[in-house]
């Protein structure tokens, strides 16, 4: 526990708050550590594409905690990037890929049965059939740890460097 403890501080958020609160169910813990890290190993999708994707959820959910923490190993590539994905979606300052992702994060964490066939047939002409269901899988993974973080008001540990004493619902 200890070392994965270490590792979100050090390696993930920058903050042991998520990881922490987890950790009361030390085994469901080690296999969603497993899972997220999958993700950040993907073969087929940026690691950038799937924080822009958590980020515009965190906005969508209003997750306090998930709209103050940044992942570590993609911070500065995507800090650029993050004006364009909050309110409305601005497609010119991201790559389709990114717009298209960013774009289907929004619409499966706000109006999921509102998602046209034509939409889907733009994602597939940017993602294979893989890697739209990795984009959904991430999507959904996300939604239910957002709204982990929404139940239990989650704040940032005291260590870090983010601000403390986040107000839920989170509003920019």
């Amino acid at each position: 526990m200890n070392e994965l403890l270490h590792e979100a501080e050090n390696d993930w958020y920058g903050d042991t708050a998520f990881f922490g609160a987890m950790a009361h169910q030390p085994g469901l813990f080690k296999q969603i550590v497993s899972l997220l890290r999958e993700f950040s190993q993907s073969e087929h999708i940026d690691s950038e594409i799937f924080e822009l994707m958590r980020l515009k959820i965190a906005e969508a959910h209003q997750c306090a905690y998930c709209s103050t923490v940044r992942t570590q190993e993609v911070r500065e590539e995507v800090a650029p990037r993050e004006e364009a994905i909050f309110g409305d979606i601005d497609a010119d300052a991201l790559t389709q890929r990114e717009y298209l992702a960013v774009y289907l994060a929004e619409q499966l964490s706000e109006t999921p049965h509102q998602i046209t066939d034509e939409f889907f047939g733009n994602l597939r002409e940017a993602y294979s059939e893989t890697e739209i269901i990795e984009l959904l899988l991430f999507i959904s993974i996300e939604i239910g740890l957002d709204r982990f973080c929404i139940a239990l008001e989650l704040d940032t540990a005291d260590a870090s460097s983010y601000p403390d004493d986040l107000v839920y619902p989170y509003e920019r």
